[in-house]
């Protein structure tokens, strides 16, 4: 039976461009950055507590379209995008009521990569 993801790659061109944005402007832990191949590093990045890693995928070995690479569950989705526009992060969309289920609030951003994130508030956290 399985347990957990252990990661969720990303496609990122600028590995320290990226990490900047995830560490910096999201808040993220930088849980390992090693060399791996020349030019390029093995980097995962977690939330606090969280199990789950992201990993740094070079962009030209994964495609994500327009489609979002990565969910961000957030307590309060209107504060969070509020003060990631704050920082001069983009805001594709909302924050907004989300269409596909009652009492969940979402945002849409653009990472430093120009990734896709859905931040939404939990299902599983709803009264």
């Amino acid at each position: 039976m399985f347990k957990r993801i252990n990661f969720q790659s990303i496609p990122v061109t600028d590995q320290d461009r990226a990490l900047a944005f995830y560490r910096d402007t999201l808040g993220l832990t930088v849980h390992t950055d090693a060399p791996y191949s020349e030019g390029w590093r093995w980097i995962f990045i977690k939330i606090s507590g969280a199990e789950t890693m992201i990993h740094f995928a070079r962009a030209e070995e994964i495609t994500v379209a327009e489609v979002p690479a990565l969910c961000l569950i957030s307590d309060d989705v209107d504060a969070e995008a509020s003060r990631l526009a704050n920082l001069g992060v983009t805001i594709s969309q909302g924050p907004d009521d989300a269409p596909w289920l009652d009492g969940v609030r979402f945002a849409m951003i653009r990472d430093s990569e120009s990734n896709l994130l859905l931040i939404q508030s939990s299902v599983h956290e709803r009264g």
